[in-house]
């Protein structure tokens, strides 16, 4: 049995930043365990944006200061995130409207957005058909990262750092010793025993909450997305958004193809199904045909499904739950790949015993059991 002051399940980009910022902090003695390979659950599957475009100031604030350690770990990690901006396009006077208030609440915490005229838009994104668009949002702050140059920037560190990144490593059980004070985490190579658990599994944090005898608020709900032949470069730069179709998101790969997706419909249940769907293909089409007429000719090369890891509210649940030592990093509900850093900042301060400046008191997972709901904060896809 290995002795270990933090274990970490999951490999996705938050279990590998709080493993990253526990690193920095001095915590040496870590274990990261994946059941597959790092980034093969929601990370390797998202559409690969990064915005504090959002409607509530914890959000905003948690984003803002992501935004910034995604620019400090692109430098250090060697990988690129391109500040080519969110896009919004508004397509009535109502959502004008809500946004020109959401914009205000970011201009008072540092993030610069700005309210455009349709042309204005079109000038950023000259594809853009504009002829129903009455304005848009713009932040040029916001923007986007490869997940797997990420995760393979984080895992590089781990091996120049010594840590302990363990890959096809499923746990198989949890032992709770001493009131739940020590945790003994079985795999089937080997035990590991330690007094701190963070459990960043994403759409499989419940079972690990199963494992140990407690239930855990997340459930996971399938969300599909697809890539298509590559256009011609800078066709595409900032990441576009149009609720009114769909709740649609697109944007261009440094590869040259569109990557993107629409919001699950309003009757999918909770579902480990990763199988994708025609109807998905239908419905995307004709929602970035609308909003750009030359994708109506994209040939779809790439189609896949991952998971939005849904908490009861639609914000994540970040602190320590249940059982004493057992932190919590999930149920981001389709923002944990863009939250990572600042999340994995906050809770490395938190479980090495210190304190953080960001709200996370906001994110207090016992809120679910208490009924404390919070609004939901704004999702596209």
């Amino acid at each position: 049995m290995i002795n270990r002051d933090v274990v970490i399940i999951g490999g996705g980009s938050t279990g590998l930043s709080i493993g990253y910022f526990l690193s920095r902090l001095g915590v040496k003695d870590i274990t990261i365990l994946e059941k597959s390979y790092v980034g093969s659950g929601s990370t390797g599957r998202c559409g690969t944006g990064i915005r504090a475009q959002f409607g509530d100031e914890p959000t905003i604030r948690l984003m803002k200061r992501s935004e910034q350690l995604w620019n400090e770990l692109g430098n250090e990690l060697s990988f690129n995130f391109r500040q080519t901006g969110y896009l919004y396009l508004h397509y009535s006077e109502e959502e004008l409207r809500q946004y020109k208030e959401m914009k205000e609440l970011q201009n008072s915490l540092g993030v610069p957005t700005k309210l455009l005229s349709p042309e204005e838009a079109k000038d950023r994104c000259e594809l853009i058909d504009i002829s129903n668009v009455k304005g848009a949002s713009f932040n040029p702050e916001d923007g986007k990262a490869h997940p797997f140059d990420v995760v393979t920037g984080f895992k590089e560190y781990f091996q120049k750092d010594e840590l302990e990144l363990q890959e096809r490593t499923p746990v198989t059980g949890i032992q709770l010793k001493n009131d739940g004070k020590l945790k003994i985490i079985n795999t089937p190579e080997e035990s590991y025993k330690t007094e701190i658990l963070v459990n960043a599994a994403g759409g499989w944090a419940p079972k690990i909450g199963d494992l140990m005898g407690i239930e855990i608020p997340v459930e996971p709900y399938k969300h599909q997305a697809i890539i298509t032949e590559p256009f011609e470069e800078g066709s595409i730069e900032p990441v576009v958004i149009s609720m009114k179709h769909e709740n649609a998101y697109l944007t261009q790969t440094e590869r040259g193809g569109i990557i993107g997706g629409i919001g699950t419909r309003e009757d999918e249940t909770s579902t480990y199904d990763m199988r994708e769907t025609l109807e998905f293909e239908e419905r995307i089409s004709r929602a970035f045909g609308t909003m750009i007429p030359s994708l109506k000719y994209a040939r779809i090369l790439k189609h896949w499904a991952g998971y939005y890891a849904m908490s009861p509210d639609g914000n994540p649940l970040l602190g320590e739950y249940k059982v004493p030592g057992h932190y919590l990093a999930a149920g981001f509900s389709g923002h944990g790949y863009m939250m990572a850093p600042s999340v994995g900042e906050a809770l490395a301060e938190v479980v090495s015993g210190g304190k953080t400046d960001l709200p996370l008191d906001y994110y207090d997972p016992e809120r679910i059991d208490r009924g404390e709901l919070r609004e939901a904060a704004l999702q596209m896809g």
